[in-house]
């Protein structure tokens, strides 16, 4: 996991945001936003195996985190979240894995049917020159994916370069 408060300061993620962690794997980025979310706001989390939301509600349940909701699901697919929803969305380190890269038009265009117009969202993955991560023939580049988002309709707010990773930014236009 990348450093949270750089992760969440960039995504200008605060109290009663509602934020959508898809990918969410074991749910660090997850737990994190729903201390800043707070009770009054909201955290989806989804991820497509279940040991990892069986765990993820669990230490949710745990640290009385009732803003948490952890479900199942395929981001490639639609997801159990109303239109315009979100304030926030998060893919963090999911879109070189092959699925959900081969469907990369469509989770894109997901993230925008759930996110409310102005809404953010922030992708984070391997830098081409990172020494670890997966193998260079399945990183991202930022323009590849800037590139894709724009395509889908978002507009590039930044990149930044977080040593092994980068954080790229998107919003969602207003009208």
């Amino acid at each position: 996991m990348q450093d949270p408060h750089i992760v969440f300061r960039a995504l200008g993620l605060g109290p009663g945001d509602t934020f959508l962690d898809a990918g969410c794997g074991l749910g660090e980025y997850a737990l994190k936003a729903a201390r800043i979310v707070g009770p009054m706001g909201m955290v989806h989390a989804f991820d497509v195996t279940p040991g990892c939301i069986e765990d993820l509600s669990d230490l949710a349940r745990a640290r009385g985190l009732s803003q948490v909701h952890a479900a199942v699901a395929d981001i490639t697919r639609p997801l159990p979240v109303p239109d315009a929803s979100v304030t926030v969305g998060l893919l963090g380190t999911v879109l070189h894995i092959p699925p959900v890269t081969r469907a990369m038009k469509a989770v894109i265009m997901e993230i925008r049917r759930v996110l409310r117009p102005g809404g953010r969202l922030g992708v984070i993955e391997c830098n081409p020159y990172s020494p670890c991560g997966p193998p260079q023939s399945m990183r991202l580049t930022a323009t590849r994916v800037t590139d894709a988002l724009e395509a889908c309709g978002f507009r590039s707010c930044s990149v930044q370069d977080m040593g092994y990773l980068y954080l790229a930014m998107y919003q969602k236009p207003s009208s």
